[in-house]
């Protein structure tokens, strides 16, 4: 496909728009964090792609699910320890988060602040800690394949 003049102004009109937008939307500094952490790595092809897939295996769950908006069980835990664990294992932020899961960092802070309070007294609250324990675990595996 050959790019004629006119198709390359759209594109380059569409990348300003998409720009503008996205400094409207969150900020000039975490559009320019986001540009950036783009450069340096492919955010969607990296260890929050592990991160998901290993979440889906232990809570025996789709991608879809993960990222859909059902707010209950298992969805709503494992979306939490998703967060939880790129958050604090792989390091990434809540706006990296946000950009990926393409939900508002509300949503995001919301989950991390789930796994952060949540209480590990009953038989089921520890079997979400023991999930989110397994999800580390299956997420180093697949980092070291």
């Amino acid at each position: 496909m050959t790019t004629t003049p006119k198709n390359s102004l759209r594109s380059i009109e569409n990348l300003f728009g998409a720009i503008s937008s996205s400094i409207r939307e969150i900020g000039i500094q975490n559009t320019i964090h986001l540009l950036e952490k783009g450069q340096s790595h492919n955010v969607w092809k990296s260890d929050l792609s592990l991160a998901a897939q290993s979440v889906c295996e232990v809570f025996d769950i789709s991608t879809v699910i993960l990222f859909g908006n059902s707010r209950k069980y298992p969805r709503k835990y494992a979306f939490a320890c998703w967060v939880w664990l790129c958050y604090y294992d792989r390091n990434y932020s809540v706006i990296d988060l946000q950009g990926y899961a393409k939900t508002s960092v509300s949503t995001i802070s919301k989950a991390k602040q789930f796994i952060d309070n949540f209480p590990n007294d009953t038989a089921f609250e520890k079997k979400i800690h023991q999930k989110l324990e397994q999800a580390k675990i299956k997420l180093k595996e697949l980092l070291n394949r």
